[in-house]
């Protein structure tokens, strides 16, 4: 009679055909257990894994996709105003969308076209440009180039972005208040700031929730780049992308405290 060869499974010796069969049913049991967790397991809902979600590179798209919302408007009042630098004092119908109180007849006012110049320097800068480059491309890239498996801080991730839509919708909201949005400047330097309309307000106000956003986002990039790198992934090894978001995040971190207390106040 032949020797049965047996195997080792574990603490136990099993003989060869009892292993491949305890394999086999092992392997049924997982395949159910994978169907069972698809069909009745805990998914979380579209508006928790798209809307609220925590993980860097959905924050990033999220970022991104709500950054070109802002820049295609902020074209759009650019179109305007070139048009009114173009044929100065001539009546255009797309005009009128902005009002009879600011463009009458279709032809825009020099108020207007002063709203618009502050509107669309700020969008372009602080609703655009800033969110698409650190928001955006930082969010997405810097996890995966230092080998880290997601930001430091994914809540405080996900509360900088839910402070960053506020700020831009209060902001586009101004073009509803009386006497138009702010006409400062997107810099809203004194004294045309000083007599500006209730726009103005709205815009402070929006931009109280843009630099709490920047905050987060900065102090979130600062701890993620310096505490979750990969082993060996010394500061002269790290790619120039990384670097200049290190940098970028340090000087958000330095300017911005004073900005929004001088908003508040």
């Amino acid at each position: 009679m032949a020797l049965r060869r047996q195997i080792r499974v574990g603490t136990q010796w099993l003989y060869a055909d009892e292993a491949y069969k305890a394999l086999r049913e092992a392997e049924r049991v997982m395949r159910e257990e994978d169907r069972d967790q698809q069909l009745h397991g805990h998914v979380l809902p579209w508006w928790r894994r798209w809307l609220f979600s925590t993980d860097h590179k959905v924050i990033g798209l999220q970022y991104g996709f709500t950054a070109l919302c802002f820049l295609l408007f902020g074209f759009c009042l650019m179109i305007l105003m070139r048009l009114q630098l173009g044929w100065p004092g001539h009546a255009f119908s797309i005009m009128k969308l902005l009002g009879e109180g600011r463009a009458p007849g279709g032809v825009l006012l020099p108020e207007a076209y002063n709203q618009l110049g502050a509107m669309h320097g700020t969008i372009m800068i602080f609703l655009g440009i800033v969110p698409l480059a650190v928001g955006a491309f930082g969010n997405y890239l810097v996890p995966l180039q230092i080998g880290a498996p997601d930001m430091a801080f994914p809540k405080l991730n996900m509360a900088s972005y839910w402070c960053y839509v506020p700020g831009g919708l209060i902001m586009l909201a101004s073009f509803l208040a009386p006497g138009g949005t702010a006409n400062s400047g997107w810099t809203s330097y004194p004294p045309l700031s000083v007599i500006a309309t209730q726009g103005q307000t709205f815009w402070l106000v929006g931009m109280v929730f843009l630099i709490t956003s920047s905050l987060l986002g900065s102090v979130n990039f600062i701890v993620t780049i310096v505490q979750l790198r990969a082993k060996g992934l010394t500061f002269m090894r790290f790619p120039f992308f990384v670097h200049a978001q290190l940098v970028t995040s340090f000087l958000l971190l330095l300017a911005f405290p004073p900005l929004e207390a001088a908003a508040v106040l």
